[in-house]
């Protein structure tokens, strides 16, 4: 997904372009999450069921769904802006951005069109 979104916005033009420092910042709050979950939270219900969850875990748990909708957004919106050659607004890339919310199938049938974009994805160059 981070390389779909940052890839997308460094070749739209630049009155186009957005910001990619929150982008680059949400993306890894889910994985911290899930890190400071695994490691923190469980261990503790091993020893016996806390009677309330950590204070933490509520505000970690919305910033990092916040990260990952900001992300899906955000790649959704810079790859459907450079394929159809004008500024997307959520009607156009409403699609793109529920198919990358369903990620093996929605990758899957997105897939084609990133192809499509990028020639030389084929050939194993990457983006």
């Amino acid at each position: 997904m981070f390389s779909v979104g940052s890839w997308s916005n460094r070749r739209l033009p630049e009155k186009r372009r957005l910001n990619s420092l929150p982008y680059a910042a949400g993306l890894p709050i889910p994985l911290l999450y899930l890190l400071m979950y695994i490691f923190l939270y469980i261990p503790q219900l091993a020893d016996g069921a806390p009677s309330k969850p950590p204070l933490w875990l509520l505000p970690m748990h919305m910033l990092s769904m916040a990260g990952i909708f900001y992300g899906l957004w955000y790649t959704a919106r810079q790859f459907k802006s450079l394929r159809e050659n004008e500024e997307a607004d959520f009607m156009i890339f409403s699609s793109t951005f529920f198919l990358l919310f369903i990620f093996p199938l929605g990758v899957w049938l997105i897939q084609p069109s990133v192809n499509q974009l990028y020639p030389g994805l084929e050939q194993g160059d990457g983006i």
